[in-house]
């Protein structure tokens, strides 16, 4: 199985309960591909210095082999530089482009 969560709001209480469910998911799963995709206002929650709280449960899931993809477009417009992102993340030129060719190879769309 493979699974996208999409985050797009500067939510924490979105983002632990998406944490949650990928936690939960991969119990469940465990040979499941699962990815987090963040575009929008929900690449502030991938900022080191902003959501420090978080960092290590989201560097587990990575370690687990969850992939998390942040939105260059929305650092740029957020003003927000690539190096002050969580080491663990892939930064892509566009969300939205990611989150359709990651449904094009078969993830199904979760938005927690």
């Amino acid at each position: 199985m493979k699974v996208v969560f999409h985050l797009d709001m500067d939510s924490t209480s979105l983002l632990e309960l998406c944490l949650a469910n990928v936690n939960n998911f991969l119990n469940d799963v465990p040979e499941a591909e699962v990815a987090v995709l963040a575009n929008g206002y929900a690449v502030k929650l991938f900022v080191r210095a902003a959501n420090p709280k978080l960092e290590d449960r989201m560097r587990e899931l990575s370690e687990r082999g969850v992939k998390f993809f942040v939105c260059n477009n929305a650092l740029t417009l957020h003003g927000i530089k690539i190096e002050d992102v969580f080491d663990f993340c892939e930064v892509v030129p566009a969300g939205v482009t990611k989150l359709v060719e990651l449904q094009n190879e078969g993830y199904a769309y979760i938005k927690p």
